[in-house]
Order: C-alpha cells, then structure tokens, then sequence
C-alpha cells in the first residue's frame, strides 16, 4: 500500500486525477505540520497499484498543489476484498 501525505488544497482537483487514472483511494483529512507550521492535510492511501504509478501520481499531487514536496509512504501490508 502506498500513502501519500499533501496539504489539503485543490481537493476536487485532486480526486478528479485519482479517478481519472483509474485508482481505488482512501482520502483522509488530517492535521499536519511542515516546516513547524501546522496545516489542514490529506493522507491518500492506494493499493494494488506500482511503486512507478504511485511516484507518478505523487508528483501530479505535487504539481497540482505547487508544494515544494509531498510525502510518500510505502507501506508492507497484504489486503484480501471480503
């Protein structure tokens, strides 16, 4: 499972790119800091996807907000759909 960790901006837009490639995500609204300043911020979690089409979707993440970096997490997990 991949996470990526962003600032809670551009959220239409950013689920917009999450359907439009096709992805399955989690959206979380957080808390956060960056820089020791305290910011609204999402956790997208996505799985059964490549660490390339993770990295890449990252970086549009990244685009689309202008931040300087997003975090992304991998994350050893095993999921069965029940």
């Amino acid at each position: 499972m991949f996470r990526i960790l962003t600032e809670e901006k551009n959220v239409e837009q950013v689920k917009a790119t999450l359907i439009g490639l096709g992805l399955d995500f989690t959206l979380y609204r957080a808390r956060g800091s960056w820089h020791g300043q305290e910011e609204n911020s999402l956790a997208i979690e996505l799985d059964n996807i490549s660490r390339n089409l993770a990295e890449s979707t990252a970086r549009t993440i990244k685009s689309i907000n202008e931040q300087e970096a997003v975090l992304l997490q991998e994350i050893p997990v095993i999921s069965k759909l029940i």
